[in-house]
This record gives C-alpha cells, sequence and structure tokens, in this order.
C-alpha cells in the first residue's frame, strides 16, 4: 500500500494519539485495555524512541528539501515578507527540531533501560500501611 509523506505524517500523529488513549485506560483500569503488563510498556517504549530516532532524520531532511525549492526560485511570499528570512527562520527550526528529537530519543533509551532490568508478577504484594 502506497501512502504519501503528508498521510504517513497524519498515520504518526494519529498513532501516538491511540497510545495516550490506551494508556489512559490502563491507568483507569477500563475493561479492553491494551498495556496490562510491564512487557507492554517496555514494547511502546521502545517503539517510542525508535520514532524519535527516525525524527531525528526527518528535521534535517524537510530543512533541506524547502532549502533546495527556495535555491530553485519555487517558494515565494507576499512581497512586505522576506522569503529568505522566512526559510532561514524554517531552517533553524528543523535544527531545533532534529536536536530535540535526539534528546527525546537519549530520554526514551534510558527509560527502557530502567525498565529492562524489573521483572513482573501476577499478583501484586499488598500495599503496606502508614
Amino acid at each position: 500500500m502506497n501512502r504519501t509523506a503528508t498521510q504517513h505524517a497524519g498515520i504518526a500523529a494519529e498513532s501516538v494519539n491511540g497510545v495516550n488513549q490506551s494508556i489512559r485506560a490502563a491507568l483507569a483500569d477500563a475493561e479492553g485495555a491494551d498495556i496490562t503488563k510491564l512487557k507492554d510498556a517496555y514494547e511502546v517504549m521502545a517503539s517510542l524512541k525508535l520514532l524519535a530516532q527516525r525524527l531525528t532524520l526527518t528535521a534535517p531532511q524537510m530543512r533541506k528539501l524547502v532549502d533546495e525549492w527556495h535555491q530553485e526560485g519555487h517558494l515565494l511570499t507576499e512581497p512586505a515578507i522576506d522569503t529568505s528570512s522566512v526559510v532561514d527562520g524554517f531552517s533553524t527550526a528543523m535544527t531545533d527540531a532534529s536536536k530535540l528529537a535526539r534528546a527525546l530519543f537519549v530520554a526514551l533509551d534510558d527509560a527502557t533501560k530502567n525498565l529492562a532490568p524489573i521483572g513482573w508478577q501476577e499478583s501484586a504484594p499488598p500495599k503496606a500501611r502508614s
């Protein structure tokens, strides 16, 4: 099945929204919650880490694409707006986005490393009384 870049981006955004809904369902102990074990949380974190890693590549590629369009003369703005300044602003934002995606990747990598040594037991021990 062939999808466009905009379709892929939309699916990615909706997928993250689906993860958020699943986590909310698990937190509410809702019937049908699909994150029910530690392994599920680990797999979600590992997939989000992969998403962040891929975003570190997407941002500079988008920056380069828009810059090429600008260099080729395809981009224009209203006369009162300096097209080069707007493109430079976009480039700066994409550079920042790439750095932030890298930071997100590192944080999610740390999260998965911290979950990895934790085990699971079926019956949780009773909570201690204070």
